[in-house]
This record gives structure tokens, sequence and C-alpha cells, in this order.
């Protein structure tokens, strides 16, 4: 197996309250003149991953701007629940087999196809038996790619198993991948975080 014969899926988190932003959601705010959630879906679709977008709150305005794009919107009822719930309605509704899920976040303005191709191209020459996990020096990042195998392993373990967890209680199957830029560590949260997040014309050009 290499990089390019993985055959992947992302469940793209976009449920969430956007509490940390304030009265805007931040998966609607435009960066270089589209929707954050919908320049990230891009991203990953650019890398030849297929993407599964669970949706939550604000669910007509988050799909409004994803449409025209190849992606499978996923309602999550339960997404005031937190981020495990809607990381097992997308894991769910997960549709033909993969070699790889990503469990990706929405809020990454940085990550670029470039980015995701490497992770995936890591997962592979790791093996494509363990779950990668991006690093910026010790700062974990985003997405962590899990083996189907794994993926299957966790849901069978119940309602209430948690992918986060599973990492941590399972170091032995994890491989670190030490990244070249820091762009799977930034996320937007709060006011000060996008007031922080410049773009980069060198990033954007290798977007396209």
């Amino acid at each position: 197996m290499d990089g390019r014969s993985v055959k992947a899926a992302a469940v793209l988190l976009a449920a969430g309250l956007s509490r940390r932003m304030g009265e805007r959601n931040k998966l609607l705010i435009e960066i270089d003149g589209e929707p954050l959630v919908r320049r990230t879906a891009k991203t990953y679709l650019q890398a030849g991953v297929e993407v599964y977008a669970v949706l939550g709150h604000e669910v007509e305005l988050v799909r409004e701007a994803l449409a025209g794009l190849p992606v499978s919107c996923v309602e999550n009822p339960e997404y005031e629940e937190g981020q495990p719930s809607s990381v097992r309605a997308g894991v769910d509704s997960l549709g033909g087999a993969y070699d790889a899920i990503l469990i990706a976040l929405a809020d990454q303005p940085a990550l670029t196809p470039g980015d995701v191709s490497d992770l995936i191209r890591a997962f592979s020459e790791s093996g494509g038996g363990r779950i990668v996990i991006p690093y910026c020096g010790e700062r974990r990042g985003n997405p962590a790619v899990f083996p189907a195998a794994i993926v299957a392993k966790i849901r069978a373990a119940g309602r209430y198993a948690a992918y986060r967890g599973f990492i941590d209680k399972h170091p032995e199957l994890t491989f670190r991948y030490q990244a070249a830029n820091d762009h799977y560590a930034i996320d937007i949260d709060t006011p000060e975080d996008l007031a922080a997040f410049q773009p980069d014309p060198k990033r954007a050009q290798h977007r396209k």
C-alpha cells in the first residue's frame, strides 16, 4: 500500500456550538473569501479524501456553506452532548470500505491538501495498522488517521467508547508523525485565534 492507493474518508466535525467565538458561528466566518467550513472541506477533497461532514448547530446555514461540494452531510441530533457524539455519528454514517478514517476538525484554516496527503502517506509508510497523529514539536495536532480495523474495534466497544480515550490508552497503536510545519496545530476557537491567524500567500498557492 502506498499513499496514493489508500482509500480514505474524513469525518469532518462541523456540528459544535462555537461558544468560545461568542455570538458568531466560527465555521461561517470567511477566510480568504469563503466560509471556514467550506475551505476545510475543500482541503480534504483536493487531497482525494471523501468527506462526511457532521452537522448540528445552525445546520441549515452550515449545509448552505457546503453547497455544491461533493460532501455527504450527516446530521447529529445529539450534537449538544459534545464532540464524541459527532465522531460517533460520522463514523456510523460511512458508506463503503475505507483503509483509513480521518477524524477531522472543520476549523483548521492553515491546513493544505499537501498536508493531508503527507499524513496519509505517513499512515501508509507506517504499515497502515496504527493510528497516525501529527505533532508540531510536542504539540499534538489534527486530524488523526485511524485504520479501519481499529475504528471497527472502537465501535464494537459500545456507544460511549471514545476515540481520544482509545489513543491515550493504547500508545503502542499510535505513530507520531513529526510535521515540517505548524498547520496541523492551528485552529480557530476564539476571536483572538481569528485575529492571530495570518493567511500565508505561499500556503494559499499550495491550496489551489
